[in-house]
């Protein structure tokens, strides 16, 4: 069964997700609704690009793109803003054809779109991070990090910059902001002095 053609005035789209099954899925959405990839060029010169969480790897390889939609974790929630110099996504990798093509429709548009279970709950100004961090459900056991975002943790905890770190761990700077905002994911924080505060009584650094 042929495809129908692209629409006019759509944005083109690049589709690099690590499964052949959910690219399938994405590209049968996307074509469905008159998006494709613009024929006989590369992935960058695409609008939009559609990756997974197998990006997350290698966020830097991201960097500059004029629009992202990310499928997947919801870490995602806190990088494209520095992954994607124009609009981005975030969405479930069980995303609806309607949130996908909202996305997508919404990066091209350079705006930030987010499906409504990661978006932040609006708190009052004070208590919210005080009662995250002094949630008992923050055992030990309940944050893993990787060794590099426990050396990122150890690196702010001297209160290095990310400039610094980045030149410590022989990794660019985008990468060293990669991992802190993973790490205020993991560690449920909003600032570098709460992830250090919440890393020591949890006993992942040390000072």
């Amino acid at each position: 069964m042929s495809l129908p053609p692209a629409t006019p005035g759509l944005p083109t789209v690049q589709v690099a997700v690590a499964s052949a099954v959910l690219a399938a899925g994405v590209q049968a959405i996307l074509a469905a609704s008159g998006l494709h990839g613009p024929p006989g060029s590369p992935a960058g010169e695409a609008d939009v690009l559609i990756v997974d969480d197998a990006w997350l790897a290698d966020p830097d390889a991201l960097g500059g793109h004029p629009a992202l939609v990310a499928l997947g974790s919801g870490v995602w929630a806190t990088l494209p803003p520095a992954l994607s110099a124009g609009g981005w996504a975030a969405l479930g990798a069980d995303a609806t054809p309607a949130e996908l093509l909202a996305g997508v429709l919404g990066a091209a548009a350079g705006l930030a779109v987010l499906p409504p279970a990661l978006l932040p709950s609006p708190t009052p100004e004070t208590p919210a991070d005080d009662l995250q961090d002094d949630d008992p459900a923050g055992a030990p056991g309940d944050v893993i990090l990787t060794p590099r975002e426990r050396d990122v943790l150890a690196l702010l905890a001297e209160g290095l910059s990310n400039k610094r770190a980045a030149r410590d761990l022989g990794v660019s700077e985008s990468t060293v902001k990669f991992h802190v905002q993973a790490l205020y994911s993991k560690l449920g924080v909003q600032s570098r002095a709460r992830a250090v505060a919440r890393g020591i009584s949890l006993g992942l650094v040390s000072v």
